[in-house]
């Protein structure tokens, strides 16, 4: 099966869990699609695996439906998420570059080239800078490719506070080293609603500066 064949699959598989779980819980494909801020046509063409989503989409309609993102990504059923106000197209906009940036940054690590990544999951390379500066929301499927391409889990892109896997085990992983802080500070990280500052704070720490640079002048200019 080619590199293009695996994506369209996966696809297929996404629209086919999404609509599985938008059915169960009742809702409409018009209701969903004016939470994205997107066309109840696009919507439907994402459920046949026609147009690919991006995880901040499909986060948004884990968020929507109540039913835990690794049910949508194909895992097993966990804990019900919280429902939450519709998230604005800002929102959706910032994840993305949020999401471009990490792979990026997990590119850079990894020292591969744009070109190498490109080829591993058969895109062209200005497709893949736009996913990195957050131009064009990469779609799951190939997000996936690379990161088994980088070696990097899934979670890593993930969106910490919407996700309750990633918040159980934020809690459950307290290092030796945290009881000789102080309370406060211990409060602060066991928080699940900082979970976002930290885990950003560890990742802005392991980029070289020249990087860290490059990828918040991008921001900048994206945003203005």
């Amino acid at each position: 099966m080619s590199k293009q064949d695996k994506l369209l699959l996966r696809r297929r598989i996404l629209g086919v869990l999404i609509r599985d779980a938008r059915q169960a819980v009742g809702r409409s494909c018009q209701d969903c699609a004016a939470f994205l801020g997107i066309p109840a046509a696009r919507l439907e063409a994402i459920e046949l695996g026609q147009q690919p989503i991006s995880l901040p989409e499909l986060e948004a309609l884990a968020y929507l439906m109540e039913v835990p993102l690794d049910h949508l990504m194909g895992d097993q059923l966990l804990s019900p998420v919280a429902m939450k106000e519709p998230p604005s197209r800002q929102m959706l906009d910032l994840r993305n570059r949020i999401v471009g940036a990490l792979l990026l940054q997990a590119r850079t690590a990894a020292g591969q080239s744009r070109e190498a990544c490109a080829q591993a999951i058969g895109v062209s390379e200005s497709d893949l800078s736009a996913y990195e500066f957050g131009r064009v929301p990469i779609p799951l499927s190939e997000l996936e490719a690379l990161a088994h391409h980088l070696q990097t889990p899934i979670e890593a892109f993930v969106d910490a506070e919407h996700n309750p896997v990633a918040q159980r085990a934020m809690r459950q992983q307290k290092p030796a080293t945290m009881e000789h802080l102080p309370t406060e500070l211990q409060q602060f990280v066991e928080e699940p609603l900082n979970v976002d500052y930290l885990r950003t704070a560890y990742r802005l720490s392991q980029i070289p500066g020249d990087r860290l640079r490059m990828i918040a002048e991008a921001l900048l200019e994206i945003t203005y």
